[in-house]
């Protein structure tokens, strides 16, 4: 459509503001206008408003406006700078061409490059509703990816935001895909790497159904929220950093695309590998290491899934240029003995300083060394006793107290320091037995009880772990909030929904570490 058909149509509106965020470009038309102009809902328009122009997605009401009036929401009031009763232009737009595309994926088609890379732009310039971006992610879900899409999307991803570039190596990084309460490797093999001279810019996630994520534990001990340019000087000053990656712009299409994927528990294998890979990329990652932990109530629970899952993060990476290698781990039960943001950070201090839980020790130090080795830092065969050695001696706690300080907080890292929940409360065994099982998504659910993670000190500590054996009435965790009501409902919550079972009967003795 040339600038003067495209003039004919563009007609008069009086603004409506409702002052709520919609997350989108939404404007709201009265529905029996709209269809007399042939618009319907999810259409695309131009909103004008003298020299500036937005796209908007389309919804309807008849009430919510009169006819010849346009309802917006802040995200563009805010953007074209509107108030109540100001006159803008409204003039229809074709559909973008990424929903053709998103059509083809869904009829089993394999996508160019160009094609998704069109999908991802469309999404950054939120040309796309939730609805067409959900049926994305299905169509992705039930028709895959193969290799040379997958490779696509993780550059398109990558190139959707700022890109780090330190002009030094080598740089390293590592992600687990989730799932394990009080998993915290990440702050034990930063500093082991920093230390032994690579450069780990790590950027983490904060928790969406988790007690707590890497940055809400950092950020116990200080900020987690930079730019681009400060994530740089932090880590050339120190050789690592531990950071909140939403607050980076680094790939940021991924977080878009978490949240469409989040409300279905909708992980493509694609999506999820491009996902991880793009930001290590963006990072300008040279070696990874990828940690899938498998079992009993882990985000994986097929061994033969998750050994296929890492042959595929092996292959993009190499496909990337990212020197990756992957551990199948055992993940049925929690690593560490504290779940939440400051009891997780009382486990790394106290592994640091030679003590705390050996299971996050050996787990943290197996991740670190595999990166000492990838990196050329240490020989092969060398990377686990290198890290126990780093840790062992004390530079791994000192760098990260100097990686502390960096991001604005005291190098005085003591537990005691700690803002742990004041209030204080025990689950009892209800009779005597060998455990068998502790549960890392009821251990989580009953953190979050309590208050984790938006309350720092706020979540339990476990006192028994697989294979203990235990009498009637001893304790078998503790739950810390900073409110009696919020300790109150947290207990409630553990004796109903029981975290951790028993067996009567004492089975083969069961390696925690053996997988």
């Amino acid at each position: 459509m040339d600038d003067k058909a495209r003039e004919h149509i563009k007609v008069s509106y009086k603004v409506k503001i409702f002052d709520i965020g919609a997350g989108l470009p939404i404007v709201v038309l009265n529905e029996s206008e709209a269809r007399q102009r042939d618009l319907f809902l999810n259409d695309r328009v131009e909103i004008i408003r003298k020299d500036k122009v937005l796209s908007a997605i389309v919804d309807t009401s008849s009430t919510l406006v009169k006819e010849g009036e346009v309802g917006v929401f802040i995200e563009i009031a805010d953007q074209l700078k509107l108030n109540p009763g100001d006159k803008v232009y409204i003039m229809p737009l074709r559909k973008p061409a990424s929903i053709e595309y998103i059509k083809k994926k869904l009829d089993g088609g394999e996508l160019k490059s160009s094609e998704i890379d069109t999908i991802i732009k469309d999404l950054m310039a939120n040309k796309l509703s939730e609805a067409e971006l959900a049926v994305f992610v299905a169509g992705v879900y039930t028709r895959g990816f193969n290799a040379e899409e997958t490779v696509s999307l993780t550059y398109s991803i990558m190139n959707s935001g700022d890109t780090l570039d330190l002009g030094v190596h080598p740089i390293v990084d590592k992600h687990c895909i989730g799932g394990v309460a009080g998993n915290r490797t990440t702050m034990i093999v930063v500093p082991i790497l920093a230390a032994a001279g690579a450069y780990m810019p790590k950027t983490s996630s904060r928790a969406i159904t988790s007690a707590a994520g890497t940055a809400d534990t950092m950020e116990t001990l200080c900020d987690v929220n930079f730019s681009i340019e400060e994530i740089r000087n932090i880590v050339l000053k120190t050789h690592g950093c531990v950071v909140w990656g939403g607050g980076a712009h680094l790939a940021p299409a991924d977080d878009k695309l978490i949240r469409i994927r989040y409300p279905f528990r909708l992980d493509p294998r694609g999506m999820l590998l491009a996902s991880i890979m793009a930001k290590k990329k963006a990072a300008g990652s040279e070696y990874a290491v990828i940690d899938i932990p498998v079992g009993r109530g882990a985000k994986m629970e097929d061994p033969a899934k998750a050994k296929q899952l890492a042959k595929d993060f092996i292959d993009i990476g190499t496909r990337v240029g990212i020197k990756t290698r992957v551990f199948v781990t055992e993940g049925s039960d929690p690593i560490g003995y504290g779940v939440g943001p400051a009891l997780e950070c009382k486990d790394v201090i106290e592994v640091l300083q030679g003590g705390g839980p050996q299971d996050l020790l050996n787990k943290g130090c197996m991740l670190a060394g595999s990166l000492l080795e990838s990196a050329g830092l240490v020989e092969k065969g060398n990377g686990f006793d290198s890290a126990i050695g780093i840790v062992k001696s004390g530079k791994a706690f000192n760098k990260l107290r100097e990686i502390v300080e960096a991001q604005g907080g005291s190098p005085n890292l003591s537990i005691d320091n700690l803002p742990i929940g004041q209030y204080k409360g025990e689950l009892y065994a209800e009779r005597s037995g060998r455990v068998e099982y502790v549960c890392n998504k009821k251990i989580s659910r009953i953190a979050r009880a309590a208050g984790s993670p938006k309350v720092k000190g706020a979540g339990i500590i476990l006192k028994v772990e697989h294979g203990d054996k235990i009498k009637k009435g001893d304790v078998i965790l503790e739950i810390y909030s900073d409110s009696e009501s919020k300790l109150s409902y947290a207990l409630q919550v553990a004796e109903e929904i029981k975290p951790i079972e028993l067996q009567r009967i004492v089975l083969n003795t069961y390696d925690k570490n053996a997988f």
